[in-house]
Formats: structure tokens, C-alpha cells, sequence
């Protein structure tokens, strides 16, 4: 019989190993208490079977890498997905730090020029527009008020702070008008003397320089335009001063005859010419006369044209006690509108009204030499309670109805006379001057009525004129006649 090993070194039992025939091992018998013996393979029955001990196999090299691989393959994933995330975390900064390097924060404009938008504070259109927005309302900005204006843009979810400048940094425009003047004149506002004024502020004007007109010439005066922003522009004005030095002449001015407690009209007939000023000034110093006293009195007359030129002229006031029979002005004045009114009628003009006075006159105050006429009023007066008068009757009974119509008028005197003297009337119609006479005439039915100074010294009856006045004391007469106008016979005018 062989021995077989199984190769194992067991601790020894006190007992000995049975073996059964034909190759087949029998259990072994377990000794209480004792471990149990390893179950043995058959034998071979040519070769006694051998007892090995039991080894670990090692891991092939091809599951090791695997192994390897796959432990691996985690963390290789982990760090990929983190470097991912790094890559498009900087990509993002990068892409957040160019859009946001479009952004201009601050952007200026020309007041009055362009109406800002939010696309002037980009240097080109962001990836994504509808991710912008502001807090600004373009469209209520007032573009023609310099100011800044502080607002936010709101990009990609972050404010930032942004500014508008509105700046005027464009001067104002203007031209000047061309002026005249006098060199008394005080030079005009300097606004009045600009225009074409352009600017999107308020502009001020103000004389920049002004040069010495006193002498009269042709000068420049410089005007300065100043805008709201402080901008200026200077506007040459050109100035043509005329220098005045001639006075003004006083016509009319005579001497005066009233009654003591008559109204003394001073400046009656009394006119006043300039060569520039049209409105000289006119004072009249009465302060030597008592009009309560009998006497003769000064009365000084002074005209001032607006260069300071002055010119008087002195006459007389003589006063005297009121006369028997004396009648005051007023009444004449109130029987005289009563005639006006029946031979008037309404929208007649001056002319027409003018011609019914001396055509009544001439042909209802019948003519005689001698007549009660210690005053005019009462000359007039008995004139119209009468219906009879001389010339100096018939020219103050005129002259009370040239005044209740009124129409300007005075009283001509003959001068120089040699056998009477003669009154007639000497109206003002639509400003030039023209001679009326109602008296009635020996050989002459007829009467005059708007005759030219020329036309009235030309007519000769019975081999003499006897119209002769001192022209110098009364305004010039109108130099074209009307004569072809007038219809004496049935007292008419006709339209030209």
C-alpha cells in the first residue's frame, strides 16, 4: 500500500489514517472533540494520490488594468466636467467683459441738434439687446436745455451709471438793422437794433461798443449777443446820425386884444415847424399878465425841437373893460350850432361841411357898412340875429361856424390898406390851408372858397385886388388848386 501527502502539515492527532481499498477513501472517523478531517479526492488506483495545500490565485494583468481603468474613469470624468466649467466660467467673463466694454458712460451732444438714444452710449450693438434697457426716457429729454443728465443702463442684470451731456457750445447768430437818427438822440436798446436772432437758449443783448455820434456821420456800434451757455457773438450795427442845430420857427404869434374875463385861448392860430422834429415842444409864459386888470401885458412864446434848439417870440396882450352890449363867447358858440345843424348833414366830410358855412353865410348876412361891433362876439352874434353885417361881421360869424364844426381856421387881416380894411377866413382842410371869403362883393355874385394864396392875390375886379396880407404871420397856403372841384352856383364839391 502507497502513502499519499496532501502536501499539508497538520498538527498531529494521536491516531493514525485508515484507507479503504479499491482507491476509495473512507470518512474518517471523528474523535469527539476533535476537528473534522478534510474530505480526501479518490485516489488513482495507479498512483497513490497526494495531498496539496490549498493556494490563493493571483489576478491575471488583464483585470488588474481594468480594474485600474475603471477606478480611473470617475475622478478623469470629475476633472473633465471641472475644467468644462472653468473653460465657459472664463469664456463668460471674457464674453460679460467685452459686451460690457461697449458701453460709453458718458456721451455728449450740441443742444438743439440730435435727439439722443441709448444706442450712442454702445461702440456697436450688444450680443444681446433685448437683455439692455434703461431707466431714461430719451424722448422727454429737453435736447435744447444745456444740462447733465445722470441715468442708468441696465446690461446683462447689472446697473451702471451713466451720464448725458447737453452742451451749447454754439454761439448765437444775428444781423443788424441799419438805423437813423439824431445826434441829441439817445442810442436804442440794443435789442430792437438785431435781428435774425438763432440760438436754442435765451439770448441777451447789450451794446458792446458804441462810438462818439455826437457830430453826426456814419458809424458802426458794435451789439454783443450772449446765449444762455455763455457763448457770444459780437453783430455790427451801422448808425446814419443827422446833427440838428437849426431852431424851430413860430408862426402866428401876434398880438392879442380880450376883455377882462374873457378865456384868453393863447396858442389860438398859433402853429409851430421844425426841419426835423414834427412835434416841437411849445411853451407860453404868461406869468407878467393880470387878467384882471386893464393894461398891456407880454406874453413870450418859445419853441424846442428835440436837438435842444430853441426860438421865441414876444407880443402883446392888451385888456380892457367889457364893453355896453358886450356878448359872451358861448352864446355866438350855441346860436352857431344851431345853424350847423340845418345845413348839415351827417357823413358829410370837412371840405363839404366848410363850403354849406360860407356858401349860408354869403347869401343870408346881408351886407351893410355900419354895424355895432365893439367885440366880436357881438359882431357875430348880430350877424346871425340880424342877418346883416360888414366883413368883420360875416368873418367872425364864419369863423364861430368853422369852430363848432371843428374845423381849424383863423381870421386874415388887409395889410398894408389904404381907404378900409377887410377880414376873411383862412381854413385848414386835410392839412393844407386855404382862403374863404362870404362877404358879400359889389359887381361880384359870387363868393371864394378854398382859393390858393396864388389864386386869391391874382384876382382883380374893377382894376384892384385888395387881398394884400402880411404872409409871414400865417402857415403856408396849398400850392394846387381845387377851383375845378367847386360848384358855387348850387354848392356843391365834386368827387376827384
Amino acid at each position: 500500500m502507497n502513502k499519499t501527502f496532501d502536501g499539508s502539515k497538520d498538527k498531529p492527532t494521536g491516531r493514525k489514517t485508515d484507507h479503504s481499498v479499491n482507491g476509495r477513501s473512507a470518512r474518517p472517523q471523528m474523535v469527539q472533540n476533535k476537528k473534522r478531517a478534510p474530505a480526501q479526492r479518490p485516489a488513482d488506483q495507479s498512483k497513490p494520490s497526494v495531498k496539496r495545500p490549498v493556494q490563493k490565485h493571483a489576478p491575471s494583468k488583464t483585470g488588474d488594468k481594468a480594474l485600474m481603468l475603471k477606478a480611473m474613469i470617475k475622478p478623469l470624468l470629475v476633472l473633465v466636467i471641472i475644467l468644462m466649467l472653468v473653460i465657459l466660467i472664463i469664456k463668460a467673463v471674457f464674453f460679460y467683459q467685452d459686451e460690457t466694454d461697449l458701453l460709453i458712460r458718458e456721451v455728449s451732444i450740441e443742444a438743439g441738434t440730435q435727439r439722443p438714444y441709448i444706442g450712442q452710449f454702445f461702440s456697436e450693438e450688444p450680443a444681446f439687446p433685448d437683455l439692455v434697457s434703461t431707466n431714461l426716457d430719451f424722448d422727454e429729454v429737453n435736447i435744447n436745455l444745456p444740462q447733465t443728465i445722470n441715468f442708468n443702463i441696465k446690461m446683462y442684470g447689472r446697473n451702471f451709471p451713466c451720464k448725458l451731456f447737453i452742451l451749447d457750445t454754439t454761439a448765437p447768430k444775428g444781423e443788424g438793422i441799419p438805423q437813423k437818427m439824431f445826434s441829441c438822440d439817445e442810442i436804442p436798446d440794443a435789442a430792437s437794433c438785431v435781428t435774425g436772432i438763432e440760438d436754442v437758449t435765451d439770448v441777451m443783448l447789450s451794446w458792446n461798443e458804441v462810438p462818439d455820434m455826437s457830430e453826426g456821420g456814419n458809424y458802426i456800434a458794435r451789439a454783443l449777443l450772449t446765449d444762455g451757455a455763455g457763448n457770444e457773438t459780437i453783430v455790427d450795427v451801422p448808425f446814419e446820425v443827422t446833427k440838428d442845430s437849426t431852431p424851430p420857427v413860430i408862426e402866428g404869434a401876434k398880438d392879442i386884444f380880450a376883455y377882462i374875463g374873457d378865456s384868453v385861448i393863447y396858442r389860438d392860430k398859433i402853429t409851430v415847424r421844425d426841419d426835423y422834429d414834427t412835434n416841437p415842444v411849445l411853451t407860453i409864459d404868461t406869468g407878467s399878465v393880470d387878467l384882471n386888470s386893464e393894461g398891456t401885458y407880454e406874453v413870450v412864446y418859445t419853441a424846442k425841437d428835440f436837438s435842444g434848439n430853441e426860438s421865441s417870440v414876444s407880443v402883446n396882450i392888451q385888456l380892457a373893460e367889457k364893453p355896453e352890449g358886450y356878448v359872451e363867447p358861448e352864446v355866438v358858440y350855441e346860436e352857431a350850432r344851431k345853424i350847423l345843424e340845418e345845413i348839415t348833414e351827417p357823413g358829410m366830410t370837412e371840405e363839404q361841411i366848410a363850403l354849406q358855412i360860407v356858401w349860408w353865410c354869403r347869401y343870408n348876412i346881408r351886407f351893410i357898412l355900419k354895424t355895432s361891433s365893439s367885440s366880436w362876439t357881438e359882431a357875430a352874434y348880430n350877424a346871425y340875429i340880424n342877418r346883416s353885417g360888414n366883413c368883420y361881421s360875416t368873418a367872425y360869424a364864419v369863423k364861430a361856424l368853422f369852430d363848432v364844426a371843428g374845423i381849424e381856421n383863423m381870421i386874415i387881416e388887409r395889410w398894408p390898406y389904404q381907404t378900409a380894411t377887410h377880414f376873411w377866413n383862412y381854413i385848414c382842410i386835410d392839412g393844407q390851408w386855404y382862403h374863404c371869403d362870404a362877404t358879400w362883393r359889389e359887381g361880384y355874385d359870387s363868393y371864394f372858397f378854398m382859393y390858393t394864396t396864388e389864386e386869391l392875390l391874382d384876382f382883380w375886379q374893377g382894376g384892384w385886388n385888395g387881398f394884400q396880407f402880411k404872409q409871414e404871420l400865417y402857415p403856408e397856403s396849398a400850392s394846387k388848386s381845387v377851383q375845378n372841384r367847386i360848384d358855387y352856383k348850387n354848392h356843391t364839391i365834386k368827387e376827384g
